[in-house]
């Protein structure tokens, strides 16, 4: 019998469950009546995000395979209903979809704007919405219930950002954090606004002044306008916020018009985390920073368990891509889903209320997840223990550099050498 999400249907849950995922039984692939979970997925993989949003996708169907191979959820098998969202309105009338075939509890989605217009349908009738990277402040603002988001917020990327360049990029540049100049420009969105909020608040702190905040269409194909405000205002960092294609376009229109790149650059979106940005770039993609997701860390900076965990996502993903390595956005797919699982473990009952509640019990320490988060919630469903790492683009591949405990390199080319300069 296949059992859906239902509110009021509940399925009993043994009070003994392990924490954590790697205490799952490893007994057989399905409950004793072979009952099977279904959760709804709701990403952009059409579209302008499509590419990212695939990602998500590929990452959180290996955490599925990982924990139906390990016995499942109390016995029973996960599978998703996918539903493809490639704008707001397709993710609004996806997650109406999904409450028709009685699926309550939704993973998604990637884009704020999907999020925001799937979680108030989802959460309106009671339903669970598990948020595994959106990171606009409003989705956990307090305006729904039952929504839970396991990464942290588009503010905090801004905010990251600057603190970075004060912690770190500022003694390299020869400087006093103070005396840093700070520019921004990105996408005129709930997202790029956000992260403005969070460069605005940050450099305010360190006493940085702020030279320049351009907005532009995410669809903006020529931004060489863009490019020669960045070369007016002449900042010591750069925060852009972009998706693949507009940060492509900035790239080349600043080559292009012969604007020197800033002392750093430091990206706070998809456009510099993912491969398309050194496939547009080519070398002088290397030296740009990114405040985000990783692709990959020293596992020597988990918990044994979440090492253990981290090897198998590797493997299995290597395994399924011609031996690749996986990006930033399989990592996040991966892990946002592997924490809904690993609370539906601690669950008393298999519906939207009782997954909320086991969420709002949920304690995890910093790097007890595989990319080093923690899990712990707030009243807003907001976790408290994620945070973002600084990773470089370095030989054309991106590596984390900060935190120091799970950074697989140290920063380098600072101050940004010209175009065509060797990086």
């Amino acid at each position: 019998m296949k059992k859906k999400f239902l509110t009021g249907m509940a399925l009993a849950v043994s009070a003994t469950l392990a924490v954590g995922l790697a205490g799952c039984s490893s007994g057989g692939s399905e409950g004793a009546d072979g009952d099977v979970i279904t959760i709804g997925r709701i990403l952009p993989l059409s579209g302008p995000l499509a590419g990212t949003g695939t990602r998500v996708a590929e990452g959180s169907e290996i955490a599925r395979q990982l924990v139906n191979e390990d016995g499942g959820i109390n016995g029973m098998q996960v599978e998703y209903t996918d539903i493809d969202a490639p704008d707001e309105e397709g993710a609004r009338r996806g997650a109406e979809r999904l409450l028709n075939e009685d699926i309550d509890v939704v993973l998604g989605t990637f884009g704020s704007a999907l999020a925001l217009a799937a979680i108030p349908v989802i959460t309106g009738e009671g339903g669970l919405y598990w948020e595994t990277g959106a990171s606009a402040v409003a989705i956990t603002n307090g305006d729904n219930d039952n929504i839970y988001r396991v990464s942290s917020t588009a503010a905090q990327i801004g905010s990251d950002a600057v603190d970075f360049a004060a912690d770190v990029l500022a003694e390299k540049l020869g400087k006093a954090p103070g005396d840093l100049t700070v520019a921004w420009a990105g996408v005129n969105n709930t997202y790029g606004s956000d992260v403005l909020a969070g460069v605005q608040e940050s450099a305010d702190e360190n006493g940085m002044d702020i030279v320049l905040e351009e907005a532009y269409p995410m669809d903006s194909a020529d931004l060489t306008s863009v490019a020669l405000k960045i070369r007016d205002a002449a900042p010591d960092v750069l925060v852009l916020t972009s998706y693949d294609a507009d940060a492509a376009a900035l790239g080349r229109a600043m080559r292009a018009a012969d604007v020197a790149p800033p002392p750093a650059v430091i990206g706070s979106g998809g456009g510099h985390v993912n491969e398309a940005w050194m496939e547009s770039m080519g070398d002088s993609g290397n030296g740009f920073f990114n405040v985000g997701f990783t692709s990959q860390l020293n596992p020597e900076g988990l918990e044994p368990e979440a090492k253990e965990l981290y090897d198998r996502f590797v493997a299995r993903f290597a395994e399924e891509n011609d031996g690749a390595e996986p990006g930033a956005f399989d990592m996040n797919g991966f892990v946002g889903a592997m924490a809904l699982f690993d609370t539906m473990q601690q669950a008393d009952e298999i519906t939207p209320e009782a997954i909320a509640a086991a969420a709002d019990e949920m304690s995890l320490e910093e790097r007890t997840l595989i990319d080093g988060t923690g899990l712990a919630f707030d009243e807003n469903g907001q976790n408290e223990r994620a945070f973002y790492f600084v990773s470089q683009w370095q030989n054309g591949e991106i590596v984390p550099v900060y935190p120091a405990d799970l950074a697989l390199s140290e920063p380098a080319n600072v101050p940004l050498p010209a175009w065509g300069e060797a990086r």
